[in-house]
C-alpha cells in the first residue's frame, strides 16, 4: 500500500516540475527573441583622425572662433515607465 500511496504523490511532482521547467523556458524564449525597442539602438561612429592632429588642429584662436552647433531635439517624449 505504500508504493500505491508514493506513486499517487510522485506523479503530481513529476507535472509540477515539468510545468516549472516549461515555463521557465518560455519565459527565456520569449526574452531571448523579443524584438528591441528602435528607438534603443547604438550607432557607433568611427573616427578616422588621430586624436594628436585633433589637439594640434584646435589652437587657442580657433577656439575662441568656434560657433556651438545645434543639438537635436525630439518633439514627442514617450515615457515607457510608469513610477508612482
Amino acid at each position: 500500500m505504500s508504493q500505491h500511496n508514493n506513486a499517487r504523490i510522485q506523479l503530481p511532482l513529476v507535472g509540477v516540475i515539468l510545468l516549472c521547467l516549461l515555463v521557465g523556458i518560455y519565459l527565456l524564449a520569449s526574452r531571448r527573441f523579443a524584438k528591441p525597442d528602435p528607438s534603443d539602438k547604438i550607432i557607433k561612429h568611427s573616427a578616422e583622425t588621430s586624436p594628436d592632429e585633433a589637439l594640434k588642429y584646435w589652437t587657442a584662436d580657433k577656439m575662441r572662433d568656434a560657433k556651438a552647433t545645434d543639438l537635436p531635439t525630439t518633439n514627442a517624449l514617450e515615457q515607457k515607465k510608469q513610477h508612482p
